[in-house]
């Protein structure tokens, strides 16, 4: 029996429900999860809105007293009901690698970490947070394989600024690959994720249950509507209507083959990129495998693509499906939740690693 596992459960009991915070590039997502024992995870309110123009592209940071307004704002008017929260870094606020260290104590890999970190990390000395985490066994060299995580003090500063004037109690800080793996699930452990996003993906290579490498992308839910939206001669946003219900990377269920074929050769980049990447990877770890592609999504799901992938990558392609692990209240429509659980996914990821363990 673990008795400080234990001692901590009984005097630091984890909430029952949790608020995930997710900021992107334009938009905000939050989801409250309910985890009361014996109960499976549950979504009992969530909102997803557009982020004012002076807050995009991560410039939330520079000015955390307007973030903190406006999502003071959201929290009052969607009444959510917690004030424990997680906060996540997206891909590119945070920097993930696999290294190997000599094994050692957890005081002395602490501080080996931290001092090797400045060989790996492409940030300015001093201007980030480094933690890291020991994962698999000793390898045939005597060396132990380590996850080295970074993300820049200002991001980090500013979300902790921003919680406290809204007066939310921060539970952690996690990025967002390891939301989605919480989600997901530890049954998959050597795979690839995709994370289709909005303006770009991000290929997270997992060895062993850990996050070891990372690359974004060119590509996401823009580019393609982009393609349709010039094609169709409609507006982008009615492109992305179009893109999210009706399957036009099927040959045999489009009309318009120019479109279908624009949409294959864009598909068909994304896939490049992924097996450049896996290739790369493999090249330098002999001992690299992969079982899956794990395909999620941040923004809509693309009928279709998933299809795509599986047929030109030397790997099963998997679409991970949101609503395999979590429950709706049954307060939201059913289309509705179907439509924005996808987009979800790591707020809801978040909100689990602050709240109770589930099998």
């Amino acid at each position: 029996m673990n008795i400080k596992a234990l001692i901590n459960r009984v005097l630091y009991p984890k909430p029952e429900r949790v608020l995930g915070i997710d900021i992107r590039a334009d938009r905000i997502k939050i989801a409250q999860l309910d985890m009361k024992k014996g109960k499976k995870p549950e979504v009992t309110d969530y909102v997803i809105m557009d982020l004012p123009e002076n807050l995009r592209n991560n410039t939330f940071f520079e000015n955390p007293e307007s973030m903190g307004n406006f999502l003071g704002e959201i929290i009052n008017k969607h009444g959510f009901s917690t004030k424990d929260c997680v906060f996540t870094l997206g891909g590119r606020n945070a920097f993930v690698r696999g290294i190997t260290m000599p094994p050692m104590s957890e005081e002395e890999l602490t501080q080996a970490v931290l001092w090797d970190s400045a060989q790996y990390v492409p940030y300015e000395a001093d201007t980030y947070y480094v933690d890291h985490a020991v994962y698999g066994t000793v390898d045939s060299e005597g060396q132990q394989p380590v996850v080295l995580v970074a993300a820049p003090k200002n991001i980090v500063d500013a979300i902790v600024k921003i919680a406290e004037q809204v007066e939310l109690n921060i539970l952690e800080i996690v990025i967002d690959v390891l939301a989605m793996y919480k989600l997901i699930g530890d049954e998959m452990q050597n795979f690839i994720l995709l994370e289709f996003g909005r303006t770009y993906s991000l290929m997270t290579i997992f060895q062993k249950g850990a996050p070891v490498a990372q690359r974004s992308i060119p590509g996401g839910t823009i580019s393609f509507a982009k393609i349709v939206a010039e094609k169709m001669n409609v507006s982008i946003a009615e492109a992305i209507e179009i893109l999210s219900t009706e399957n036009l990377l099927n040959s045999d269920a489009v009309e318009n083959k120019t479109v279908h074929d624009a949409l294959i050769v864009e598909a068909e980049n994304i896939v490049r990129e992924c097996r450049r990447t896996t290739e790369y990877y493999i090249l330098n770890r002999k001992d690299a495998s992969f079982s899956n592609l794990v395909m999620c999504s941040n923004d809509i799901v693309i009928p279709g693509l998933i299809a795509v992938m599986n047929e030109r990558i030397d790997m099963k392609a998997i679409y991970f499906n949101v609503l395999e692990k979590i429950y709706f209240d049954s307060k939201f429509e059913k289309k509705k939740v179907e439509q924005n659980a996808p987009s979800l996914a790591v707020a809801i990821g978040a909100a689990l690693m602050g709240g109770d363990e589930h099998d």
